[in-house]
């Protein structure tokens, strides 16, 4: 590499990351205990979302009804099932708050805010930087700068290819050494991170594009046919229909239908899906019982592939426990490299100019 063209690159990079280092400091924290996001929210809210397990469960009519007598002036929209058998179902109401359920005694353990909740507010720092659709897109330039950094980077590392950090090396050597360290081992991950955040932040323009990778566009949600006549399908009903047309798939969340023409939705996942709710899903017709669509994610056409796989790209889901741990770690780590390339600028900053060489007469 040139010696003006790295000049070059070294600058682009330091001013990238001097603007976007505290935008990187506050998302990368934030994002690396959102990687455990469930957990520390059942963990703050342990009497709401835990159960003792049962010999049998009760029928998802008979939840409905209960949570239906507890909140009869609230309309029930949807329903969460748990995913291990000590977890509370969470059935969704029309003004917003969910209501806990034992599913096996029936009893309602209580309602809560979601939007309130410890959780909710540390995704929407993440993603939002709590601002709304404006911190949304700054949360999306800073992923594009994350992408820059990472990219220009490693063009940077190359020529020296620090891997380690000297146990005996001064004080300013070491922050420069674990800079580029951390930037090597964490650079795949790194990458994904960005280029996914890039994809999340900007999917009103991105998710069409990648949809255009598929052989026929999407067809728009499917709607029930009324029918005055006909009793509308029960929710035990309408999970055994989604169970048949996806086996082996788990059954994670179902929409109440709220007009006639509203067609169930049972959002539902494989054993190697690894995002919450699943990326599955299959339409019901609420009056016929009729699959109206199916969304399978192992017959998926590409560009609907790359969709469904952004999140856990972005989350460290993609294999359970150890990308997740993984992940933790890189996202400790890009704040850690954002104070450390501050630090290193600053430095350099700081120490005195080289005087230029002096000319020798030539007589």
């Amino acid at each position: 590499m040139s010696s003006p063209f790295r000049r070059a690159l070294l600058t682009l990079h330091q001013w990238i990351g001097l603007a976007a280092a505290a935008f990187l400091i506050v998302i990368a924290v934030s994002g690396s205990a959102l990687v455990f996001e469930s957990e520390i929210d059942r963990a703050l809210n342990p009497g709401l979302s835990y159960v003792s397990p049962g010999r049998t469960r009760q029928s998802f009519e008979f939840l409905l009804a209960r949570v239906r007598a507890t909140h009869p002036g609230d309309q029930v929209v949807g329903l969460r099932v748990g995913e291990t058998p000590d977890q509370a179902f969470e059935f969704s109401l029309r003004s917003r708050v969910s209501a806990m359920i034992d599913p096996y005694t029936g009893a309602v353990l209580g309602t809560r805010d979601r939007e309130a909740s410890v959780a909710r507010r540390l995704h929407l720092l993440h993603t939002r930087l709590a601002a709304g659709e404006f911190g949304e897109q700054v949360v999306g330039c800073v992923d594009v700068a994350m992408l820059a950094l990472a990219v220009t980077g490693l063009a940077l590392w190359w020529p020296r290819r620090i891997v380690t950090v000297g146990l005996k090396s001064s004080g300013k050597r070491a922050i420069f050494d674990l800079h580029n360290a951390l930037g090597f081992y964490s650079s795949i991950v790194l990458v994904a991170i960005a280029a996914s955040g890039v994809l999340i932040a900007f999917e009103r323009t991105t998710d069409p594009i990648v949809r255009t990778l598929n052989a026929t566009p999407e067809p728009p949600p499917p709607q029930s046919t009324p029918n005055r006549d006909a009793t509308p399908y029960t929710l035990d009903e309408v999970f055994a229909v989604a169970a048949q047309a996806l086996p082996g798939a788990f059954a994670s969340n179902v929409n109440v239908p709220a007009s006639p023409t509203a067609a169930y939705r049972v959002l539902m996942k494989f054993p190697e899906d690894r995002t919450p709710a699943g990326r599955s899903r299959v339409y019901i017709d609420q009056f016929s019982g009729k699959v109206l669509l199916v969304e399978n994610t192992r017959t998926a056409p590409l560009g609907t592939r790359i969709l469904n796989l952004k999140r856990s790209l972005h989350t460290g889901d993609l294999f359970g426990a150890p990308t997740r741990a993984l992940y933790f770690l890189v996202s400790l780590g890009i704040a850690v490299q954002a104070i450390t390339g501050a630090l290193i600028w600053w430095n350099a900053r700081a120490r005195p100019p080289t005087p230029p060489p002096s000319r020798r007469s030539t007589r």
